[in-house]
């Protein structure tokens, strides 16, 4: 065949077959080298010089390619579907920014508030007179509006006596630059005709000519020569704030508070260390969900196993205190792994054999165990001159190792990557994993078909106690680096959350879990540096929340109409093994 004819018309075709089938791996390997790139850079503010000599950036800059290698993951497992998860996400934000705006609508009373001090500045001599408010060159203050109390100050209205040719300069001002009150001033006679009034300063004004003043909103009426002899009156107040003022000053804050949501965690390295050592937890914890919702068993036992994990991790840290590092955190980890198998095998073993509802077992085994957890934390591992309930800090030997300088970023990131891949291969590539897919598809075809079905049940659950235990050692040995009180917050229960981002898709769940640690992350350093109340980040968050996984549910719920649809039509398990779960 000639070269001519090699490349007749079956090449363009092979050429547009071969980057359909590529696009997505494309497009998402394209997608985690600017994230990773992006997030390198906001780090280091652009410098190499800056990367470089931080301490372990080599490690910085891996973690920031597995970040890369999750979003990869993310666009070629989820598809079309990515694109409708990443436009949830963008309304959710700004829904988030509506509501933000909304509550920040109220940020130009800081205009309205706040301690001021007023004054007359004469050279001229002062009038003796001691039933006046005011003496020339002294000052007078206090606070307008202050909240929680019954009858705030609104106005002032300060007397002074003068003479006839007196020149003065009236002044209101912000005590300090803590305060933003924007004030008005006036000069009134004894009638109460307004002589001179101000609602501003200059800049010479506030940079040269008188000292108290703090910024342009301070008012000064200067260089007014008092027409006659008597008693004159200082009026202050804070300036009405204008709509435009209210709209401009509840859009800076807003877009302030936005700027600290998304870029606040990765700002710096100990900020993105936070970010990613809650992000490990998460993934954990949705990959334990993932794993046992795949069989359609809705357990809800990771909080119990996460307790136990944690509580065996830790006593045997808090009893090693010799034993060799490299030696002691292999066995820890293996031990947390088997006290998370055994914990899920319990209701496991419930449910395939006297038919107990798995979210009941489970939910109640998590009251036992973390009563358990705190029982013995009280009563067996906390020292007897603690201050709290905790037990004594681990010795180094027994920590996860720190792989990040100044985190808590440890080893379990490559813990977490060897899990990850694990799930993969058990879902995808053994016999159990197909039994657990046949029994999330129809669990009376899989019975019909010779699936050991109380067999399967029982594993999958103790499979993703295995991966729970794993949390608990991780917030155990990796973070709190002793047992304390309430080691989780609840924190297991959000891993539904990240689960069902994912579509119970193993290879998913780690980007869903970096993306749900972010909304966690950037909602503290919003509350930090925007000075948005807890409860707003809070709201904030939960709309997010809702939304993302309402939109998740939404694919769950026609997935499993699906298979009722394939259920009543008898169709293979082919069929069954092609319905995305």
């Amino acid at each position: 065949m000639t070269a001519k004819q090699k490349s007749g018309p079956g090449a363009p075709a092979a050429s547009a077959s071969f980057w359909r089938k590529h696009l997505l791996l494309i497009i998402g390997a394209l997608a985690g080298i600017v994230v990773t790139l992006f997030v390198t850079n906001t780090l280091f503010d652009g410098s190499m010089e800056k990367m470089t000599g931080t301490a372990t950036w080599q490690n910085i800059l891996l973690v920031n390619v597995l970040v890369g290698g999750c979003i990869l993951l993310f666009v070629v497992e989820l598809k079309r579907q990515a694109i409708r998860v990443l436009l949830t996400v963008i309304v959710a934000l700004l829904l988030g920014f509506l509501v933000t705006f909304i509550f920040n609508l109220d940020s130009a009373d800081r205009f309205t508030r706040g301690e001021f001090r007023a004054q007359v500045v004469s050279e001229a001599e002062p009038v003796e007179n001691d039933d006046v408010d005011l003496e020339y060159n002294k000052r007078r203050g206090g606070e307008f509006n202050k909240p929680n109390v019954v009858a705030p100050v609104s106005e002032v209205a300060w007397t002074f006596a003068g003479s006839e040719g007196d020149v003065v300069s009236l002044l209101a001002y912000a005590k300090n630059r803590r305060s933003d009150v924007n004030v008005l001033v006036e000069l009134r006679d004894e009638a109460g005709a307004v002589l001179a009034a101000a609602t501003s300063a200059t800049e010479l004004q506030v940079e040269e000519t008188f000292d108290d003043l703090v910024s342009v909103r301070d008012a000064v009426i200067e260089g007014f020569a008092l027409p006659a002899d008597g008693v004159y009156t200082l009026y202050t107040r804070p300036e009405e704030v204008e709509t435009g003022t209210a709209l401009a000053e509840a859009m800076s804050q807003s877009q302030l508070a936005f700027e600290a949501l998304l870029l606040g965690p990765i700002e710096r390295v100990n900020r993105w260390g936070v970010w990613i050592q809650d992000a490990i937890t998460l993934i954990l914890l949705g990959m334990s969900f993932a794993i046992v919702f795949r069989a359609q068993q809705f357990s809800l036992g990771a909080e119990g196993q996460l307790y136990f994990g944690a509580l065996v991790s830790g006593i045997i840290a808090l009893n090693s205190p010799h034993v060799p590092g490299v030696i002691l955190i292999p066995f820890i980890i293996l031990a947390s792994a088997t006290a998370g198998f055994v914990y899920g095998l319990i209701p496991g073993a419930l449910k395939a054999y006297l038919g107990a509802n798995e979210l009941v077992s489970t939910l109640m085994l998590n009251v036992i165990a973390t009563r358990f957890f705190e029982m013995v934390l009280n009563f067996q591992l906390k020292p007897p001159d603690a201050g709290y309930v905790a037990s004594s800090k681990f010795t180094d030997n027994a920590v996860l190792p720190v792989i990040v300088e100044s985190t808590q970023v440890t080893i379990a990131v490559f813990i977490l990557a060897v899990v990850v891949f694990i799930s993969w291969l058990l879902i995808r590539r053994t016999p159990l994993g197909y039994e657990i897919r046949i029994i999330g598809s129809n669990l009376r075809f899989a019975d019909y078909g010779g699936v050991n079905s109380k067999r399967t049940i029982m594993l999958v659950m103790a499979i993703g106690g295995i991966v729970a235990g794993l949390a608990g050692m991780h917030l155990a040995n990796g973070i709190h680096r002793q047992l304390i009180l309430n080691i989780s917050f609840a924190l297991a229960f959000e891993g539904v959350v990240v689960a069902l981002l994912a579509r119970l898709n193993v290879l998913v769940v780690p980007f869903t879990g970096l993306l749900y640690a972010y909304l966690r992350a950037g909602a503290q350093f919003m509350e930090r540096d925007a000075n948005v109340s807890f409860e707003v980040v809070r709201m904030i968050q939960a709309i997010i929340i809702l939304l993302i996984t309402a939109e998740a549910l939404v694919t769950f719920f026609q997935a499993r109409q699906k298979r009722a649809d394939i259920d009543e039509t008898g169709h293979t398990v082919e069929s069954l093994e092609g319905a995305d779960v």
